[in-house]
């Protein structure tokens, strides 16, 4: 009998932690419309870094990239026909640790969102490394020799960051709108003034045709293709800072996943034809990290590329500061469920921003990024193993969200029609299951490090997956009302 008792009290205690606080004390504020939420989503994906140092890798593959990303596009909208219909039906913040909740249920919904906080952590800190390194290459091409090291102006960086999250998501975006203005402004003007000059070759419609995909190299095509469409998932996380966010959620969803597409397909065939059709898959394997720089250079001069190289310090700068903003809400959520300590699920009076969450993942990652530098590791290495296990994570998130979307309208909810509820989510989880397996098949390309440390990272991926599932079963054991939030059940 005491020992029913006890675990009654205790179940109480829960019980008055979980609803010791009024409601709105923990609902984010704000009044973003459909471009502020546009511009804070692609803001993360960073596009003149995509196309400064990404897409010429993607090439390397073969010259079919223009075609891939329109494939890309496609799965990617069909993923996200079924992901904005949930935020129609499952009106609550949280994003993948929502939907994946509604759709597989507590333990794997709390799964997943150890897995965000992992995947968005390692892209946050190959971001900041990143802008290190860049500071100094930006220093260097004024011929102004530094020897501070890549890490003083890496916490700088972060630093700005961790102010600027700490403010309403609304000053946050409308910097980030402004800087992202820029960079688009960048890559139009050489995309234009390359495709006008039509390169040494002329033009080619060779890169559009499906043809150029019929090769054996074509899944990692796909697979980089698919990777830099990260971030368009983040509009649902902002739930509670936009205005009518039932439409302008979806809104803002299918405007990124189309623009990244269009832009990224446009930009890549312009990067083919600068260096020649004929020579652009060699030209990307020889020197991947020069291609772009070479093109610049050959078109618009050497004060061209010194312009660049500011453009991809604020393009770093706003990137960060998007992921920043993401895990901030990521841990609110799940310290307003009690998974966190529910302090961290204070908003500010004033700003409506998850300040207190804010503060400590700046502390986090900061911890993180000093670990890192006196373990001695080459910081190259570590933004790149750091990027490359971030873009595996997503690809989890994205298939078991597919998965969780196809199982929810089935079961629960089938309004919306048969085509948003059935066809496309099942299309994006065979898909976006087919791109995860060609990654763990190719892992060694995605993350360049020793086995150990690579197959360690990977395992750490899966790991917190299951850490989430033991953790939600060991509630529900101990009969833990926390349990019952788990989803953002109750706001």
């Amino acid at each position: 009998m005491s020992s029913v008792l006890n675990h009654s009290q205790q179940t109480g205690e829960l019980s008055e932690l979980v609803t010791d606080a009024p409601k709105t004390d923990f609902k984010l504020k704000g009044n973003m419309g459909t471009f502020d939420l546009l511009f804070t989503v692609l803001a993360f994906s960073a596009p003149l870094g995509v196309v400064f140092g990404f897409l010429s890798y993607n090439i390397s593959f073969g010259i079919g990239v223009p075609i891939a990303f329109l494939g890309a596009t496609v799965l990617m909208m069909l993923f996200a026909l079924g992901f904005t219909n949930m935020t129609r039906r499952v009106p609550r913040p949280g994003a993948f640790y929502t939907y994946i909740t509604e759709g597989l249920g507590k333990k794997s919904g709390l799964g997943a969102s150890f897995l965000a906080l992992i995947t968005y952590s390692f892209n946050i800190v190959s971001a900041i490394v990143l802008a290190g390194l860049a500071v100094n290459n930006f220093l260097a091409s004024f011929s102004i020799y530094s020897g501070t090291p890549w890490w003083v102006w890496s916490i700088l960086m972060l630093t700005a960051v961790w102010v600027m999250s700490y403010f309403n998501v609304e000053f946050s975006a409308k910097l980030l709108s402004r800087l992202l203005v820029l960079e688009i402004i960048a890559i139009i003007i050489f995309d234009t003034v390359v495709l006008f000059n039509g390169g040494p070759e002329g033009h080619t419609f060779i890169p559009w045709t499906p043809t150029s995909l019929i090769e054996p190299k074509v899944g990692l095509l796909l697979l980089f293709c698919v990777g830099l469409f990260n971030g368009f998932e983040a509009t649902a996380i902002y739930r509670d800072e936009v205005r009518d966010p039932v439409n302008t959620i979806p809104r803002a969803t299918y405007l990124a996943i189309l623009f990244l597409g269009i832009f990224y397909a446009i930009s890549s065939y312009t990067l083919i034809i600068s260096a020649g059709a004929s020579n652009a898959v060699a030209n990307a394997q020889a020197n991947p990290a020069g291609m772009m720089p070479d093109a610049i250079l050959k078109y618009f001069g050497s004060m061209a590329n010194q312009i660049v190289s500011v453009l991809l310090l604020t393009s770093m700068f706003a990137g960060s500061l998007s992921l920043q903003n993401i895990l901030s809400r990521y841990t609110h959520s799940l310290s307003v469920d009690g998974i966190f300590p529910r302090a961290l699920a204070t908003v500010h009076p004033k700003h409506g921003s998850p300040y207190v969450s804010a503060v400590v993942v700046g502390a986090v990652i900061l911890a993180a990024i000093l670990i890192l530098v006196l373990t001695g590791t080459k910081e190259t290495a570590l933004y790149g193993a750091a990027g490359g296990i971030a873009f595996y994570g997503m690809l989890q998130l994205l298939f078991l969200t597919s998965v969780a979307v196809l199982i929810f309208f089935r079961r629960k909810d089938q309004a919306g029609g048969f085509w948003k509820t059935f066809v496309a989510p099942l299309v994006a989880a065979i898909g976006i299951g087919a791109v995860l397996v060609t990654a763990t098949r190719n892992i060694e390309l995605l993350i360049d490090a020793p086995p150990a440390v690579l197959w360690s990272l990977v395992a750490m991926t899966y790991a917190s997956i299951g850490l989430g599932v033991v953790l939600a079963f060991v509630l529900k054991v101990r009969g833990s009302p926390i349990y019952e939030r788990i989803g953002r059940r109750v706001d």
